[in-house]
């Protein structure tokens, strides 16, 4: 009997040395690190606009170019010049330029062009 239970013993040893064995070596890559920093992922994200967010969208732009035009017109008829570029712009009057400025268009009628040496009113010109 008592060979039985070592020879049991045994066994059930020898099933978990084989089960640790077997168990070990993805256990062991489980824990390692390095193949997850070599993955790259190649996931790319598209924002989906709705019909009225486009439409305010172009809204704007159309929009930020009237006013341009406008702003640009009276600059120049002054003897001046304005540029956009993008989200920069510069305005030169007076043989001074500024890329620091803020523009109002007053009631239609004219412009209240704020500088840090003053602020400039011009007269709106209508389109040429």
């Amino acid at each position: 009997m008592g060979i039985k239970k070592d020879g049991g013993k045994m066994k059930a040893l020898g099933r978990i040395i084989v089960c640790f064995m077997l168990v070990m070596p993805a256990a062991a890559q489980a824990l390692e690190n390095e193949p997850y920093q070599r993955l790259e992922f190649s996931t790319s994200f598209q924002i989906c606009q709705t019909g009225p967010q486009r439409a305010l969208e172009q809204r704007g732009i159309k929009v930020t170019r009237d006013k341009d035009d406008l702003v640009r017109r009276t600059v120049r008829a002054y003897g001046g010049d304005y540029v956009r570029k993008g989200e920069t712009a510069t305005f030169t009057l007076n043989g001074k330029t500024y890329q620091d400025f803020t523009i109002e268009i007053v009631e239609g009628k004219y412009l209240l062009i704020k500088t840090h040496d003053g602020t400039f009113y011009l007269g709106v010109v209508g389109k040429p």
